[in-house]
């Protein structure tokens, strides 16, 4: 039932804020910074709670006649699919990201993820996936002074 499927996706939800929120108390402290690391994670954690707890008392306040079966889950749907290969995308990107670079995996990743979603104006897909990786990367760089791994465009960039 989606009354049942609610609550207990609420209760995993705010668990697993519970444990992230848990984790940022344990980050490194640093001196003169005013915002440390644990900073944006807390507050997604915050976020997570607020709309788990949110979904938890919807369900609770649900009437149970009303409710339908839950769709199953089933590799059979397209979605899932999608959702299966778009994970599968993704560990690749991570795994990649050291020895290929940041500058050559993400436009790659993001136009293999608007391909899987459905979008087919390539040369919109792929300004996006150039143009995104360009202004993250300025980001990091310039503005936070970070600087993201280059892989095998190290010696050229």
């Amino acid at each position: 039932m989606f009354k049942t499927a609610d609550m207990v996706c609420g209760i995993i939800g705010m668990m697993f804020s519970g444990g992230a929120f848990t984790m940022t108390l344990f980050f490194k402290k640093f001196k003169n910074v005013p915002v440390g690391p644990e900073f944006f994670p807390r507050w997604l954690a915050a976020g997570l709670f607020v709309c788990s707890a949110a979904l938890f008392v919807q369900a609770l306040k649900r009437p149970a006649a009303a409710d339908k079966p839950a769709p199953t889950i089933s590799p059979r749907n397209k979605g899932i699919r999608r959702l299966i290969a778009g994970i599968a995308l993704i560990a690749l990107y991570v795994f990649s990201w050291e020895l290929a670079g940041f500058p050559l995996t993400t436009p790659l990743l993001l136009f293999a993820l608007m391909f899987l979603l459905g979008m087919r104006r390539y040369p919109v897909m792929a300004l996006f996936a150039l143009g995104a990786t360009a202004a993250i990367f300025c980001a990091f760089k310039f503005l936070l002074g970070i600087d993201m791994p280059l892989g095998l465009l190290e010696n050229l960039l």
